[in-house]
């Protein structure tokens, strides 16, 4: 991690710094020479908001294919109608690809689709999240934390699954684009190792569960998740990175807010600060600090704890044998 973001963690971990950066600072335009011509684009949680604009940006730089993994199929499908009356001249395809993101299962049925079906994949933005303001399990498998499964253990699942798929190749040698979308909500929060028992279960606990704390500590977890595995894989395979919207107006992220007070604290909010969903997604074609609590020894060692934790949960799907054992985190 940088000695110098490392500086200016603690300012960015207050509040003062999100009001400047969202009052007081743009998002750049995309350079005008970019260009993704012949290439292929992956974005989650595509159908609607700063994932549906984010694939209107990468349209505008006329890749091959462009693949929008949702969870609906229908609703992809009537996002991507849209588009294509959008972009009437566009000679790109646009195609719609099963994803529950809640489901490992359907992440490895994807992820096994994007290496059986692709040639290769430059550019996947990870974008698809949730926050639920109730405790609810999923289903399936060690039955976690619904939050806890979606934006962390099944993002970290697939981020890891698409690697082989993103590697450079003799016919397109430059590396592989791999961007997590992220939160600001990651940077404040700190997280005590636990004395006894796993790391993740301790978070899994309906007790005292609190739906905003856990969505910071789940994008807390992708954010030190991602330092390591960025720091496992070359970057001459693939740059990996996260990438921060910010405050953004006119998405569904508060839908499961129950207070009428709360929602409406929250619409002011977005209303002075936030970015127009165009603006946020923009921030994706380009991608991004880490949280103030891995620059501490404390943070260090859950993040080892956690990478373990984490590969030891995945292990089902073969992980071991996607990342390499040659490389180590310096």
């Amino acid at each position: 991690m940088s000695a110098h973001l490392e500086k200016h963690a603690s300012f960015q971990a207050n509040f003062a710094h999100t009001i400047w950066k969202q009052v007081f600072t743009s998002v750049p335009p995309v350079p005008a020479n970019l260009s993704l011509t012949g290439k292929t684009v992956l974005v989650t949680g595509s159908n609607v908001g700063i994932g549906l604009d984010s694939v209107r940006h990468f349209l505008k730089l006329e890749p091959g294919l462009v693949i929008m993994g949702v969870r609906s199929i229908d609703k992809g499908e009537a996002a991507a109608a849209v588009l294509r009356a959008e972009f009437p001249r566009s000679k790109t395809k646009i195609t719609v690809w099963k994803l529950d993101i809640a489901s490992l299962r359907s992440v490895q049925a994807f992820a096994a689709r994007c290496e059986r079906e692709l040639d290769r994949l430059h550019v996947a933005v990870l974008n698809a999240g949730l926050s639920k303001m109730k405790f609810e399990r999923v289903e399936e498998g060690s039955q976690h934390e619904m939050t806890m499964q979606v934006n962390y253990l099944s993002t970290a699942l697939l981020a890891i699954l698409l690697i082989p798929t993103m590697k450079s190749t003799a016919s397109s040698p430059e590396p592989g684009r791999l961007s997590i979308v992220n939160s600001e909500a990651a940077i404040p929060i700190k997280l005590e190792m636990p004395g006894t028992g796993s790391l993740l279960d301790s978070l899994d606990q309906p007790k005292g569960y609190n739906g905003l704390s856990q969505y910071s500590k789940s994008k807390l977890l992708i954010m030190m998740f991602v330092a390591r595995l960025a720091e496992t894989i070359s970057a001459n395979d693939a740059v990996i990175n996260c990438t921060d919207p910010g405050a953004t107006k006119g998405t569904a992220f508060f839908r499961e807010v129950d207070s009428w007070a709360v929602k409406q604290v929250l619409a002011i909010i977005q209303g002075i600060i936030g970015r127009a969903t165009a603006d946020g997604a923009r921030i994706y074609v380009h991608s991004a600090s880490w949280p103030v609590t891995m620059y501490t020894d404390e943070g260090r060692r859950i993040s080892d704890r956690l990478w373990e934790e984490t590969l030891q949960e995945l292990r089902f799907a073969g992980v071991e044998n996607v990342l390499p054992k040659s490389r180590s985190p310096t």
